[in-house]
C-alpha cells in the first residue's frame, strides 16, 4: 500500500512540475508578445512623426513655390515657348558640350563585316579574335 501511495505521489509531482513548466512557458510568450507590441508601437510613432515632418515640408515647399520668395527664385528667361531658369540653362549648355561615342560589340562588328562579304578568317584577323569565335557568332546569329 505504501508503494502505491509513493507512485501516486511521484506521478502528482511530475504532473505538477510539467504544469508549472507549461505555465512558465506561456508567461514568457505573453511577455514576448507584449515586448513585440511595444516595439511595433514605438516604430509606428516614429513613422507618424516622419510622416508629419514630410507633410510640413511639403506644405512649406508648395507654399514657397507659389509665393516665389525673392531669395529663392532664380532668374528666368524665355527661350521659344519655354521658360528656363539659370540652372536649367547651365545644364543644357553642359549637355550640348558632351561628346558621346558609341562602340559596337564584338558580335556587332563580326556581323557587320560578315554582311560586307569578308570571310571568317579575314574577320578574325581584322578584329583580333579567334576564327572559331567569329564562326560561332555568325552561326548563332543565323
Amino acid at each position: 500500500m505504501v508503494s502505491f501511495l509513493l507512485i501516486i505521489s511521484f506521478l502528482l509531482h511530475i504532473i505538477s512540475i510539467y504544469a508549472i513548466y507549461m505555465l512558465n512557458k506561456q508567461l514568457q510568450k505573453k511577455e514576448d508578445t507584449i515586448e513585440i507590441a511595444q516595439l511595433f508601437e514605438e516604430y509606428l510613432q516614429e513613422i507618424k512623426k516622419e510622416n508629419d515632418r514630410l507633410q510640413n515640408d511639403l506644405i512649406r515647399y508648395t507654399h514657397n513655390k507659389s509665393d516665389k520668395p525673392i531669395e529663392t527664385v532664380e532668374k528666368e528667361k524665355k527661350v521659344g515657348n519655354l521658360v528656363m531658369n539659370d540652372a536649367e540653362d547651365k545644364w543644357l549648355k553642359n549637355v550640348n558640350e558632351v561628346n558621346d561615342s558609341v562602340e559596337s560589340s564584338l558580335e556587332g562588328k563580326v556581323l557587320q563585316l560578315y554582311h560586307q562579304g569578308l570571310s571568317i578568317a579575314d574577320i578574325a584577323k581584322k578584329l583580333d579574335c579567334g576564327i572559331t569565335e567569329a564562326e560561332l557568332i555568325i552561326r548563332f546569329h543565323d
